[in-house]
């Protein structure tokens, strides 16, 4: 049988309730959160604004460095001409360098070579030899001059003159038994030489370092080297500023009509050098008599004591030596002058040790010149 009691326990349960759902309301964010998130956007933007600055800046670092360079430097030029400009009064520098530079070469153009070679002077020296040492009256008188000056390597200067200035034909007696004795000559050098330039009170004592030989009437040259000799100041020495060195053409350039001076000391006539001018007659001369080399045929005024002089062209530059004339009746203006090309020849020859007096390799540290053309 059925349980009745349940059934009516049953009828009397209260019935169940049903949930109730409710709607879940929406989280509240806080202030601080927002204000966090707010600064961190701010840093990141800055952060790339500063980034972006800083490669901005790389990049136009040159461009900024030149501009403002540039800006100094114009300040700069600006200030520079204004006190330019002050100290020139407002004369036109242009007009005035273009002008002393046409007035030096129009000079220059209608100087004649005589004028010139006046200019040389102070480097030619008035040569005076003696045959004794003590110097009681000159046997001989010639010519030379400066070719090298002073400086840290070089105490010593020297000069250039002819081998027949300072070497002569000495003689002494051979005695030849029962029939007497006889008369031998023999090549000997000056016992002393001294050099007198103009404008200057001291006198200056010389000795020959290099040598070469010419033909004697009763000598055969010596060696088969030209007429040429290398002399050294001793002691005392010229000043550079008062006598300066010439300059030596380092080849024969020079052509028939050139215009050319002699610078000399003829006769011994006078205080001073005296100056003669004419042109060349002739060049690459040879005169196997007079010893080796190549002489120019000039007809300027040459005559004793003009030998060992500088021959000088427009230039001023020493294109010759003068060495010789020919003496006739029937014989006008010929003079002749070893050539600078044999001038440089010898110098190098003089200067290796087993061809000079010192025993050693001299420096002859001359001043040459090439022509530009």
């Amino acid at each position: 049988m059925d349980d009745f009691n349940n059934f009516f326990d049953d009828q009397r349960r209260q019935p169940e309730r049903t949930p109730i759902y409710h709607t879940p309301e929406t989280p509240h964010r806080s202030k601080t959160n927002v204000a966090l998130v707010i600064s961190i956007i701010i840093a990141v933007i800055m952060t790339l604004v500063v980034i972006v600055n800083v490669i901005l800046l790389a990049t136009l670092k040159d461009s900024i460095a030149k501009e403002y360079a540039d800006l100094i430097a114009q300040q700069t030029k600006d200030q520079y001409s204004s006190a330019v400009q002050d100290a020139l009064g407002g004369s036109n520098i242009i007009d005035d360098v273009t002008n002393s530079a046409t007035q030096g070469a129009l000079q220059a153009l209608s100087s004649t070579v005589g004028e010139v070679a006046a200019t040389k002077a102070s480097g030619v020296a008035r040569l005076y030899m003696y045959k004794s040492a003590t110097g009681n009256g000159a046997a001989a008188m010639a010519t030379a001059f400066l070719i090298t000056d002073r400086d840290e390597t070089h105490t010593e200067r020297y000069l250039v003159t002819n081998a027949h200035c300072v070497r002569y034909a000495a003689t002494r007696t051979v005695s030849g038994g029962f029939f007497g004795g006889r008369t031998e000559y023999y090549w000997e050098s000056f016992a002393k030489i001294i050099a007198i330039f103009d404008n200057d009170e001291t006198v200056y004592q010389l000795d020959i370092v290099a040598y070469g030989s010419y033909k004697d009437d009763n000598l055969d040259p010596e060696m088969d080297q030209p007429d040429l000799a290398v002399l050294k100041v001793k002691g005392e020495q010229p000043s550079e500023e008062a006598h300066p060195s010439l300059m030596i053409a380092a080849s024969d350039y020079t052509k028939p009509g050139s215009p050319i001076a002699l610078i000399g000391n003829p006769e011994g006539v006078g205080s001073t050098n005296s100056v003669s001018t004419g042109c060349v007659s002739q060049t690459g001369i040879e005169v196997s008599s007079w010893g080796n080399g190549k002489f120019i045929l000039t007809d300027a005024a040459l005559n004793s004591g003009n030998s060992g002089g500088p021959m000088i062209d427009k230039q001023g530059v020493v294109v010759g030596v003068a060495e010789s004339k020919l003496v006739e009746e029937s014989i006008d203006n010929m003079g002749f002058a070893l050539s600078a090309a044999t001038l440089h020849e010898f110098l190098t020859w003089a200067s290796r040790r087993e061809n000079n007096t010192s025993n050693a390799a001299l420096d002859i540290n001359c001043k040459y010149v090439i022509p530009a053309n």
